[in-house]
């Protein structure tokens, strides 16, 4: 076992020497920069809920750094960072980027595994994203990443989801099916998926060839559920503080005074129903949503036609309000709502994707290159769009 992790990292860490993935700014202007930090900050402020103040006098660790460009962000925030990366040519690219852009000369750089770093040091934040899906142990690595958390301090993890990277595997699956080498992957994959390609290098500004290794080629890619990380936090005695995109279907609300409150702890099964759309999630929330809540303007007004009539009911109003009107008014809610089905779009869909998925796994199966890339044209589901709900990110307390 122990070979077979070492056969592992030293894989992963060959195939990221061949492409660093995460460069995304540094190999270009300050503008670049400046536009990722604004990223970052809507990101962490608006998205997690963790303003960049938080981060202001605090120690913070990042586990697998890579090329130090998000870790920055922090230093610039405030923060006093600790880099721990294993790869040396990401290692370098960080430490040139601190020189360029940090504004503090407290950070430390370590340039090790994860799991060779040890340390007895405890932090205010404990930060990695994008790593332990490439490791031997994610698990493992997890654990240590809670163990260097303070109690009352903060840890950030974020990482592919297992549903919401479904489709990437898939593409794994079809790149794998006709191509054993990087060479061959890289034109396979061009061949085959060169709109999911040409969408990734706009909205990410790398090379194609950097997208292509970081997707397809790395040869470790295993990704947790929203089941299995919360399952970790709860083992670390970490709570969820928050997690973009959400990972809780915001149905219900407890009163502050509820004892015991909701814990999804005790129910992490709910987290399922949210990763069934990242499955199949293919265009942006502001053309979804109005689909998936399909007749809900008509709720909403015979909802406030409902509780606007007695909305603030004082005696006068036993004069003027009609028991019979009110009635009427809640049995046309009523209806309204027994008329609606939030979820046959996710059914529709999901049914569409299902039989595009098992047809074109036929196809694989004849070992056609051109056929498999006709047929993902015709797709309406499968491989369009963004193609599935691919990175989570999750904070949490120690307590």
């Amino acid at each position: 076992m122990a070979n077979k992790y070492k056969n592992i990292q030293a894989g992963v860490l060959k195939a990221f020497r061949e492409e660093i993935p995460s460069v995304y700014y540094s190999d270009k202007t300050k503008k670049e920069f400046d536009h990722w930090r604004t990223v970052m900050e809507h990101h962490y402020h608006d998205l997690m809920k963790f303003p960049k103040d938080l981060f202001k006098g605090k120690e913070l660790i990042d586990l697998g750094s890579g090329t130090g460009e998000n870790t920055v962000y922090f230093d610039n925030w405030g923060a006093n960072c600790t880099l721990v990366e294993m790869n040396p040519d990401a290692f370098k690219i960080s430490k040139k980027i601190f020189r360029k852009y940090s504004k503090s000369k407290k950070n430390k750089f370590i340039n090790k595994s994860i799991y060779d770093f040890k340390t007895k040091k405890k932090y205010d934040i404990a930060h990695s994203r994008g790593v332990f899906a490439h490791t031997n142990d994610p698990v493992k690595a997890f654990d240590k990443l809670a163990s260097l958390v303070k109690p009352g301090g903060y840890l950030i993890y974020g990482d592919g989801n297992k549903s919401g990277n479904f489709q990437n595997m898939l593409q794994r699956l079809a790149i794998f099916n006709f191509a054993d080498n990087w060479d061959d992957m890289v034109k396979v994959a061009e061949i085959l998926f060169k709109e999911d390609l040409d969408r990734a290098q706009k909205f990410a500004n790398r090379t194609r060839r950097c997208i292509i290794f970081d997707k397809w080629v790395v040869p470790r890619l295993t990704q947790p559920s929203v089941k299995e990380v919360l399952g970790w936090f709860k083992k670390n005695r970490i709570r969820l503080y928050s997690s973009y995109p959400n990972v809780i279907p915001s149905t219900l609300g407890d009163s502050l005074h509820h004892r015991p409150m909701f814990d999804v702890e005790k129910f992490m099964q709910i987290t399922s129903f949210i990763e069934s759309y990242w499955i199949i999630q293919n265009k942006m929330d502001k053309v979804e949503i109005p689909k998936i809540f399909n007749g809900i303007v008509k709720l909403a007004k015979d909802q406030d036609e409902m509780v606007d009539y007695i909305d603030d009911y004082n005696l006068e109003d036993i004069e003027k309000k009609s028991f019979s009107v009110l009635s009427k008014k809640i049995s046309k809610y009523n209806n309204t709502v027994k008329s609606m089905n939030f979820e046959n779009y996710l059914k529709k869909r999901t049914s569409i994707f299902c039989d595009e998925v098992n047809t074109f796994l036929s196809i694989l199966d004849k070992k056609d290159l051109m056929k498999s890339k006709k047929y993902i044209r015709k797709c309406s589901e499968l491989f369009r769009g963004a193609q599935g709900i691919r990175h989570i990110d999750f904070i949490g307390y120690k307590y």
